[in-house]
């Protein structure tokens, strides 16, 4: 009754229960019943829309992209909170979809740049890095330069003072760097700030190669100039020689004669190498590859320098099966054998000389070992022994008569069928010359070696 009388108005409810008191608390159970039934309704209805939201909320939490859930009927304040809600979703989604496309795109360019890029903050922590910086800083590929400092993945005085000086100036700056790790680099290296001026980026280019051609280059025209000059000057100077003599002492003059033909001789196979070797490195006359003996060539090239192997008193030892082929060009293969066995031969008088040759562990490459007990070459020299004009002993080579080009000759012929070459050598220990040359397809499983 007290409850009653808190839901009606004052005095009405008074009226009521003097009016009619059994009707009115019969009428008030009934409205009770009703309220709280449609109550009971309302709640399991919000209830179910609660529980539909959370499992969309869910849903859009793991990835999934579907629509707000919305009542049927007249929409309400909440269907609208949801359909607004739904629209924020999708547009973040759509966002985030476009952020991951951009982003592998950017992932692509920088995985496909040959020039090496760094984003750091203003510590020198590295925030990003493709895989060009981790090779030009040596770092495995399991390793990462993410979240490390600059400083403490390269050591280099240059590159450090370059970074602190382009970051302090807050604008792009470029130089390059002489770098000195396992790995002696030179590095063009731009720097330049974030669009929000919050972070660094730096894009190393590497031009090693560059600059190392640049040296052979240099190099190269250096030496073919001294080359050339040393035959030109003594032909120029012994004719010069002869013609104010008057001929009237014939044995000087036969002298003289025989040094002009001496060093024009050499003069002409300079030429010769030189042409030789611009014809390999440039890819002109075309290889006319055949299946060739190999026993047989290599019998014809200790033929042709049999005569200076004795001179030097040099035994030279050929052990090659007959069966073995090689696919070659006859007359480059030649070049190749007459090259190696005259070194040989020149470096090693009074010695022993062996040329031995079988077949490669897969069966694919036939391996030429030229061998001698020679003088040897210094380690620090074996890198640099097949350059164009190298020489161990630049008077002794000179004296030889050789032109500098011999191995520079081989390692191009050797490279352009498809080979390689190597050299094994310890001061007063010998030479060993390795090549390996392609076999002869038809002789591949029939022979034995």
């Amino acid at each position: 009754m007290e409850f009653l009388r808190l839901l009606l108005p004052a005095g009405a409810g008074a009226a009521v229960l003097v009016l009619a008191p059994a009707a009115t608390r019969s009428w008030v159970t009934a409205s009770l019943a009703a309220v709280a039934g449609v109550a009971g309704w309302i709640a399991t209805r919000h209830r179910a829309r609660e529980e539909r939201l959370a499992d969309w909320v869910r849903r859009v939490r793991g990835g999934e992209r579907v629509p707000a859930p919305l009542a049927t009927g007249e929409p309400d304040a909440l269907d609208r909170i949801s359909s607004d809600f739904g629209s924020l979703v999708e547009e973040f989604l759509r966002e985030g979809a476009g952020l991951r496309e951009e982003r592998d795109r950017l992932e692509a360019v920088l995985g496909a740049m040959v020039e090496g890029v760094l984003v750091i903050d203003a510590n020198g922590t590295i925030l990003r890095a493709n895989d060009r910086a981790r090779e030009i800083f040596e770092v495995a590929s399991d390793d990462t330069l993410v979240g490390r400092r600059l400083g403490d993945v390269s050591r280099d005085p240059e590159l450090g003072a370059f970074v602190r000086e382009s970051s302090a100036s807050a604008g792009r700056a470029s130089r390059e760097l002489e770098v000195r790790g396992a790995i002696h680099r030179f590095l063009r290296v731009n720097s330049g700030p974030t669009v929000d001026g919050r972070f660094r980026v730096l894009v190393f280019h590497d031009v090693t190669d560059t600059r190392r051609l640049e040296r052979v280059r240099t190099d190269f025209v250096a030496n073919v100039s001294h080359e050339l000059r040393t035959p030109l000057t003594a032909i120029k100077g012994f004719a010069e020689t002869l013609a104010s003599s008057g001929f009237q002492d014939r044995e000087s003059a036969a002298r003289y004669v025989g040094i002009i033909d001496r060093h024009a001789g050499r003069l002409g196979r300079l030429i010769d190498d030189l042409l030789v070797l611009s014809d390999l490195e440039l890819g002109r006359g075309p290889l006319s590859i055949e299946d060739l003996g190999l026993a047989d060539a290599v019998r014809d090239a200790a033929e042709l320098l049999a005569e200076p192997a004795r001179r030097g008193g040099v035994a030279v030892e050929l052990a090659v099966p007959d069966v073995l082929r090689v696919a070659c060009d006859p007359d480059r293969l030649a070049q190749v054998l007459s090259n190696l066995l005259d070194n040989a031969i020149k470096y090693a008088p009074g010695g022993h000389v062996r040329l031995a040759a079988k077949v490669s562990g897969d069966g694919t490459m036939v391996e030429l070992a030229v061998s001698d007990d020679g003088c040897g070459i210094p380690a620090e020299d074996l890198p640099r022994i097949a350059e164009r004009f190298y020489r161990v002993d630049k008077a002794r080579g000179r004296e030889f008569g050789g032109t500098g080009l011999g191995l520079s000759i081989v390692k191009h012929i050797v490279q352009s069928h498809g080979g390689q070459l190597s050299i094994e050598s310890r001061l007063g220990g010998g030479t060993t010359v390795r090549v390996a040359l392609p076999r002869a397809t038809e002789s591949r499983g029939s022979d034995m070696a």
